[in-house]
């Protein structure tokens, strides 16, 4: 009887670690579809389709899969990837510390005090890859620190499909490759040597990926609702090697790769600084840098995991301070989940030391750090929910709403990627406005932009657009503030003669 309450008890612990922050994403997660790639996400999860590359099969086919749920809208269903991900990224790491330190207070304060961070919560909350990417990160680890004290190969195994699979959601997981080689190359020899080992494991991951990829130009002959690549890149051959290569490597932005000169790095890396900080307050920053120095000077497995952390932190933010996307300071997930395993560690080494404090009972040490780590959860839960509950945001919709309904029939719509993605929800999955032609001005730009402006005005087409700055001065633009939008005019009266009257 004892024994299964003592066999019972773990299993308890790790779902109460688990609902609570699934509680707490449903409670604050948008109600309906939101704006951005979230937008684009969800349209393409829904039409299984072809977005922005590395193309995020995984992710698209999981959502799709959450869009047969009987509950709320598509928006909405697909919304909840990220929360069942950013659950189970908590669930992970409290599993992680669990084994790791052998103390589960210690994973489940840290595993809570992650997932109520600002940067973690906030993608938790959207359809977005970041949750899940977290999620597939520190299922892997946890499932290396499984493998290194059960020579279990069978986890290993998994470790390799789940990795391959994890490509699909998003390829940033190559960064992770040197933290995690790094963890199973230090475990015992015998687990891994000789080396033919982990060919099994290697070629699982190698086959997961291909498989998944293979979405790609599967999808393509469908010549789904959306896909980016037949609607800008027409020259890329996505049914040949090279142009599926071209897909999987993010060719759409390959620009932007490392084109952050050197001496802006210094910037990049200040703000990077503060977001640790802000993430989680003062107090567990200070924490997770006394859990690096300790972790590298104390015990063997602890410097091994330690070290592997460090690997992990460096690859995936080096990455990105060298990229040059406009929003990459949000993309530093595996940042924020390293932060918090070290800070798992420094509560570790914080406990340790406590208890040789004289007059102290070291039973009581436990009970005190939990119970100020406990208020430290509480405290930032309140604070970032204010900044974080999505509960009624139904702003995206309500633009897209807007924006749709000013214009006239047979329309040609030119935006950014503040307005086009969400515009393409309500056309391909609500079936408002079939009528109107949507480009994304991104991948088009400025002359792309002006040359279908000008084909449309031939044929006696509206124009209208939320980005004027598409188009320099070759045109003149109306603003229509009850559509929060612009009608554009070509300069030539002899066109604009062409054009239905422009209401006052």
């Amino acid at each position: 009887m004892n024994a299964d309450a003592s066999a019972s008890a773990p299993r308890f612990l790790g779902l109460l670690v688990f609902l609570a922050p699934l509680c707490l994403y449903i409670n604050t997660m948008a109600p309906t579809v939101y704006g951005l790639d979230s937008a684009e996400l969800t349209t393409g999860a829904y039409s299984l389709g072809i977005i922005h590359s590395p193309g995020a099969p995984l992710f698209l086919l999981v959502g799709r899969l959450f869009c047969y749920l009987p509950l709320g809208d598509v928006g909405w269903r697909v919304n909840l990837v990220s929360v069942v991900s950013g659950a189970l990224g908590v669930y992970f790491v409290y599993a992680t510390l669990r084994r790791l330190t052998g103390r589960a207070w210690i994973g489940v304060v840290t595993a809570w005090l992650m997932g109520v961070s600002y940067y973690v919560w906030v993608w938790a909350v959207v359809a977005e890859l970041y949750a899940p990417h977290l999620c597939v990160v520190s299922a892997l680890i946890c499932l290396i620190t499984k493998w290194r004290d059960t020579r279990r190969d069978r986890l290993l195994w998994l470790a390799g499909a789940l990795a391959g699979l994890g490509l699909g959601n998003h390829t940033a997981l190559v960064l992770a490759g040197p933290g995690l080689a790094w963890l199973v190359l230090t475990s015992e020899p015998a687990l891994w040597r000789p080396f033919h080992r982990l060919i099994g494991p290697g070629l699982v991951a190698i086959a997961a990926a291909t498989g998944i990829f293979l979405y790609l130009p599967v999808r393509h002959l469908a010549n789904p609702a959306v896909d980016f690549v037949r609607d800008y890149f027409p020259e890329v051959d996505l049914l040949s090697l090279g142009g599926w290569i071209w897909m999987v490597r993010g060719g759409m932005f390959e620009s932007l790769f490392f084109s952050v000169p050197p001496s802006e790095i210094g910037g990049h890396l200040h703000r990077l600084a503060v977001q640790l900080l802000a993430n989680c307050g003062v107090l567990p920053a200070v924490l997770s840098l006394t859990g690096l120095v300790a972790g590298l000077a104390g015990s063997r497995r602890h410097r091994q995991f330690t070290i592997g952390c460090l690997l992990l932190f460096v690859c995936h933010s080096g990455f990105y301070l060298a990229y040059g996307a406009l929003d990459a300071n949000w993309m530093y997930s595996v940042s924020y989940l390293i932060g918090a395993l070290l800070f798992g560690l420094g509560l570790v080494a914080l406990e340790e030391r406590l208890k040789t404090v004289r007059g102290r009972r070291p039973a009581h040490v436990p009970l005190f750090l939990g119970l100020v780590t406990g208020v430290l959860i509480v405290r930032l839960a309140w604070f970032n929910c204010a900044y974080v509950d999505l509960g009624d945001d139904i702003s995206a919709r309500t633009t897209g709403e807007q924006i749709l309904a000013t214009m006239e029939p047979d329309a040609l719509f030119i935006g950014m990627w503040e307005h086009v993605p969400i515009l393409e929800y309500l056309q391909i999955v609500e079936q408002q406005r079939p009528d109107v032609q949507l480009v994304n001005g991104v991948f088009v730009g400025p002359t792309g932009s002006g040359q279908l402006v000008q084909e449309a005005h031939h044929q006696g087409r509206p124009v209208y657009t939320t980005a004027t700055n598409l188009f320099a001065g070759r045109f003149l633009f109306i603003h229509l503030p009850e559509g929060l939008c612009y009608r554009v005019h070509t300069r030539d009266p002899a066109r604009t003669a062409r054009w239905p009257p422009v209401a006052p």
